[in-house]
């Protein structure tokens, strides 16, 4: 059976007073940034330069700086930019601003496992899985 998880179950302690750049605003970023914002996190949106997501972000009152800079001011950086351009972005924008001790997390895998990306050394936490569906009936 399912266990269900509700607002009251959320230690928001963990993440008090800390700053969090979310890297991305697609259909993970958004919702991410937003929850963060309305649940008293300190939240910016890191989006490159032209993206077309930067007035949908500005528009729902967050802050929209450069990936490079939200990196720089966060304490937290959750990545989740597309796939496809996660590497270049972690490459030429992320790994070179990150500071020693800023949490990394990687809304999913794909450039960690296939060793596209390789995070700096530290603790490191997560859940691995994969699940596929060949038939649905």
């Amino acid at each position: 059976m399912a266990e269900l998880f509700y607002d009251d179950d959320a230690d928001l302690s963990i993440i008090a007073g800390r700053k969090v750049a979310v890297i991305g605003y697609g259909s993970q970023g958004h919702a991410h940034a937003l929850n963060l914002r309305d649940s008293g996190v300190d939240v910016r949106v890191g989006l490159r330069e032209g993206s077309p997501s930067r007035a949908k972000a500005e528009d729902q009152g967050l802050p929209v700086t450069t990936v490079a800079e939200a990196v720089r001011e966060a304490d937290v950086v959750v990545v989740l930019a597309p796939d496809q351009v996660q590497r270049h972005v972690y490459l030429d924008e992320i790994a070179p601003n990150l500071a020693e001790g800023s949490a990394l997390d990687f809304g999913h895998g794909f450039n960690i496992r296939f060793g596209y990306i390789t995070p700096p050394e530290g603790d490191r936490y997560g859940i691995h899985w994969m699940i596929s569906v060949s038939d649905e009936s």
